[in-house]
């Protein structure tokens, strides 16, 4: 009998077809492969009989395949791309959210167990103490509610019982790398067990920043709690508790710069001196800022982002849930869900718009952002005597409140008098005579502009679901759901003393009178001639600039502040929506079957939808501005199959998807002709796609996975305001129908190979993994696009393939086991960001993946 370690009934297997999810644990003995139970109709099924795109992996197999983190996902499970930054960005079939604002929701949902996480930020995403997670692709809007539009992610834990056991798990790697985790199981009573865990990853990161003494970033730095409790008075009634704790102190992933296009508005667009250019018609300092900063001139995995580039991210959360489920019947059960939950952030750089070390322009949440909800749900699941008829009902409200803090800082800029000359007569500029005219110095835009932004999100929700077996072959399921939301938002912006700026400036007696010149609208900030002798050759950019230094080192630039222009805006709207969905699934019968090499098929056919509320987006000195909800109908159909002996499991769906109101981050400007990053609304989109996932078990000692996604995303309607033209005060439309969505490439694939064999001094295990992703777009803007089609290393990532591998043994006892493990083994660069921004400011700012990782992990159970 071939040497076995695992027990097989407490594990999940992970059908993904994802390269990195071979589970052993959903192999007998004879190769054949056993059933997997999911949870995604809020009732255990199997995942062969659900009319659902799933993908599911155990806890055991998260720590078997060195899985420390949802991120690593990215890299198996077919149309899902995770990217950790600010926040955790998470995407499925092309839909997601990239920012991490406090005002914007996310489009995945992300569950605890049954806990809705209206925030994915943290590391709640660790695997810490995990029985498995569950992506399900594809709006979910039902049974899961609101952002949900792309899917989501079922995160289950590890419960207390009835048992004795621990475990400690400690791992050492490249970087620095050290990790512990470790867990216990304490029966205090024969009705009440309690589980403890802690995880703690730490490491000096794999990016040097040169200017802060080669500090590394992106390093890890997470401490975690968790401590659960179950009560069982009885075989009908059971409590579960839950108390999460978590500590982040890390730094975020350090950029390198790059220049997609010369024809930036802040460069050759407007022809906008910067501090250092002494000749307006042969201007070097943008770029030169940039170059500083840039992986040619610096070297791999070197940057230079400034003395304090506001790269530190802390984050304190803490959780408590409780879930109540009562046996009603044999085939009725009620279950209460309960979550409570507060988060701090400290302040953070969400942009560094220049690239370069120079404090030239700068996007940073200066203050704590506070965060905190409340939520309540109710389900009841039932079914009639004989199995034919199941029912899910429920309710569901949550109150959130988030605040935010952000300011904008922008250095002084010039402009020669014959380019403002062309901009007022309306023509596009043109290089200035050599040497310039008169220069004018000033702001284009406001030098500060600091935002207090608060919000309280009300949401209450009613569902229900039912499936009807019409036969012992075909399932039909109705779904529906209504939602509302009560979005209640509270802006207050504060802007520089534009009156004790000009007295500093004119008090050196090398500047005039301001002028607001009036090409930039009545909102613009001021312009002052220089007076000097040698005009543009005394560099008056940077003499102006130098009366407003960063004195307390707190990366923004110390302009005095006019506490009376401080101005409040305040809305208050309702967004309700109705998400049904209908499926019907149809299970071939045995007979068709017999004699040939399937095993069992069933097809389905299945149309659901998707809602994301609308919010109020600040747009700089405008104040609030209204973003539409956004509405994902999903037409999908599938198969799920077992052959050869359920040797080989073979799912796949195509699906076609309307996305309507899709809502997009891009560069606009406000009144005063602030260039700020706002959020806007493509008015149609579509997405259509095929997903495939395999697991075939050749042998009992070798199995094969493999996975693949390919999707089409189009815009179909979808105009912006030209930057340009904004800048200007005129009203002049870009059509971008011809791009394609951002972040999410349009194929990947995985395959790998995973082989086991028993010795004497235990059992070995070898596995070689290979993940592909196709090219990857990474800019906000119509410019970013064109170089990207140009050449995709300017506003983006090409195609690539990472290379994983991992050897492991474990004791003939099967309670030590010892991996060495290498992520990255071709040590291929890729970029993971962060953002192209050619119309604006005109960088692409390039953040990297991990390099070659190697280590050793360790782990001993009792």
């Amino acid at each position: 009998m071939p040497f076995r370690y695992r027990r097989t009934d407490k594990n999940l297997l992970t059908l993904s077809l994802l390269a990195a999810f071979a589970t052993t644990d959903a192999i007998a003995a004879s190769g054949v492969l056993e059933e997997v139970l999911v949870t995604a109709r809020k009732r255990s099924e199997s995942m062969q009989d659900i009319p659902i795109a799933v993908s599911a992996i155990s806890g055991e197999d998260l720590r078997e395949r060195g899985i420390a983190n949802t991120q690593e996902l990215t890299k198996s499970v077919p149309s899902l791309e995770i990217r950790k930054g600010q926040a955790n960005q998470i995407y499925i079939r092309g839909i997601g959210e990239r920012t991490g604002f406090a005002r914007v929701d996310p489009t995945v949902g992300v569950y605890l167990d049954d806990l809705f996480l209206p925030r994915s930020d943290g590391q709640l995403l660790d695997t810490v103490d995990i029985a498995s997670i569950q992506v399900l692709r594809g709006p979910q809007g039902t049974l899961f509610g609101k952002n949900t539009t792309g899917g989501a992610m079922v995160v289950s834990l590890r419960k207390p019982d009835d048992s004795d056991e621990a475990y400690v798990e400690m791992g050492l790697g490249s970087y620095r790398h050290r990790r512990f985790k470790a867990g216990i199981n304490i029966p205090v009573s024969d009705t009440f067990f309690t589980r403890t865990a802690v995880h703690i990853t730490k490491d000096e990161g794999y990016f040097e920043n040169i200017s802060q003494g080669n500090r590394g970033n992106p390093s890890n730095d997470r401490q975690a709690l968790l401590f659960q409790t179950r009560w069982e008075p009885s075989a009908s009634f059971s409590l579960d508790t839950q108390t999460f704790l978590g500590k982040i102190r890390e730094n975020l992933a350090g950029i390198n710069c790059q220049i997609p296009t010369k024809d930036s508005l802040y460069y050759q667009g407007l022809w906008v001196v910067h501090p250092g250019d002494t000749d307006p018609a042969n201007l070097t300092a943008f770029e030169e800022n940039c170059k500083a900063n840039s992986r040619e001139r610096l070297g791999d995995l070197k940057a230079d982002q400034g003395p304090n580039p506001r790269l530190d991210k802390d984050l304190d959360t803490a959780l408590l849930a409780a879930t109540a489920s009562w046996e009603l019947s044999e085939t009725l059960q009620l279950k209460t869900v309960l979550g409570l939950r507060s988060e701090t952030e400290g302040p953070i750089q969400a942009s560094d718009p220049d690239g370069g070390p120079a404090l030239w322009s700068s996007y940073i949440n200066t203050d704590d952002s506070d965060r905190s909800s409340y939520s309540l749900e109710f389900q009841l699941n039932g079914s009639n005597a004989d199995q034919s008829l199941r029912y899910t009902l429920g309710a569901f409200a949550m109150r959130e409140t988030n605040s935010e803090n952000f300011t904008v800082s922008n250095v002084f800029r010039g402009l020669d008098s014959q380019t403002l000359g062309e901009l007022a007569a309306g023509t596009p500029p043109t290089r200035p005579a050599p040497g310039g005219t008169v220069p004018l110095i000033g702001f284009i835009g406001s030098p500060l502009v600091i935002s207090d932004f608060e919000l309280e999100n009300t949401t209450t929700a009613l569902f229900a679901q039912v499936s009807y077996d019409l036969t012992s072959q075909i399932e039909l399921t109705l779904g529906y759901r209504y939602t509302n939301e009560q979005r209640h938002s509270k802006l207050a912006t504060t802007e520089a003393d534009m009156e004790a700026i000009a007295n500093r400036m004119t008090g050196t007696g090398l500047f005039g009178a301001p002028n607001n010149v009036g090409v930039f609208g009545p909102g613009a900030a001021d312009f002052f001639p220089y007076l000097g002798p040698l005009r543009w050759l005394d560099d008056p950019v940077s003499i102006a600039a130098a009366l407003f230094p960063d004195a307390d080192g707190d990366a923004l630039l110390d302009y005095p502040i006019n506490h009376d222009s401080r101005r409040f805006d305040e809305r208050d709207e309702s967004f309700s929506q109705s998400t049904p969905m209908v499926s019907l699934s149809y299970h071939l019968p045995e007979a068709w079957l017999n004699d040939s090499f399937v095993d069992s098929t069933m097809l389905y056919a299945t149309w659901s939808r998707g809602f994301k509320s609308g919010f109020f987006e600040p747009r700089g000195v405008d104040g609030l501005q209204r973003v539409e909800p956004e509405v994902v109908t999903n037409h999908e159909i599938g198969f799920k199959l077992d052959a050869f002996d359920r040797s080989v499991r073979l799912n796949g769906a195509v699906y076609f998807m309307d996305y309507t109101d899709q809502q997009l981050i891009a560069v606009g400007a406000d009144s005063a002709q602030n260039v700020v990053v706002v959020f806007g609304n493509a008015g149609e989109s579509e997405i259509s796609g095929v997903e495939m996932e395999l697991l075939w078990l050749p042998s009992p000692e070798l199995q094969i996975n493999a996975s693949f996604s390919a999707n089409e995303y189009r815009y179909t309607e979808y105009t912006e305001l030209d930057l340009a033209a904004a800048l200007s005060g005129r009203e002049v439309y870009v059509d971008r129908t011809h791009e394609t969505f951002p972040v999410s490439p349009e194929k990947s694939a995985a395959i790998g190979a995973q082989y086991q064999w028993s010795t004497s001094f235990g059992l070995l295990t070898a596995r070689l993994d290979a993940s592909y992703k196709s090219d990857i777009f990474y800019g906000f803007d119509p410019g970013s696009y064109r170089a990207f089609e140009q050449s995709t290393e300017l506003a983006g990532q090409p195609a690539f393939t990472l290379l994983d591998a991992r050897f492991t043994w474990m004791n003939p006892d099967g309670d030590l086991t010892v991996s060495l493990w290498a992520k990255n083994l071709a040590d291929k660069r890729y970029r993971i960001g962060v953002v192209a921004v050619a119309d604006s400011s005109g960088t692409f700012n390039e953040s990297w993946g991990e390099p070659r990782m190697l280590g050793i992990d360790v782990r001993r159970q009792f």
